[in-house]
């Protein structure tokens, strides 16, 4: 009879992590990441939101480059992990 070893379970885990069992309910915790992702997300929500109010270009500029950083983090932060 052969027994799992715990690294073995570790990676089973790995393997099937999907972002959206935190949404839907299915996976009970989040991390730090989790809520750093959802906040740069809003952040890059917001840029483009208040790009619409600004005067000048230069403003337009600034808050859209910003709105592509946050939103940049986000996917980088998806990929290293």
């Amino acid at each position: 009879m052969t027994t799992q070893t715990q690294e073995d379970k570790s990676e089973e885990k790995k393997e099937g992590y999907d972002p959206f069992d935190v949404v839907f309910g299915e996976r009970k915790s989040t991390t730090a990441l989790d809520w750093a992702v959802l906040g740069c997300l809003v952040a890059g929500s917001v840029g483009i939101f208040k790009a619409f109010g600004m005067d000048t270009p230069l403003g337009v500029l600034l808050c859209l480059l910003g709105s592509v950083a946050a939103f940049g983090l986000v996917i980088f932060a998806h990929l290293r992990k």
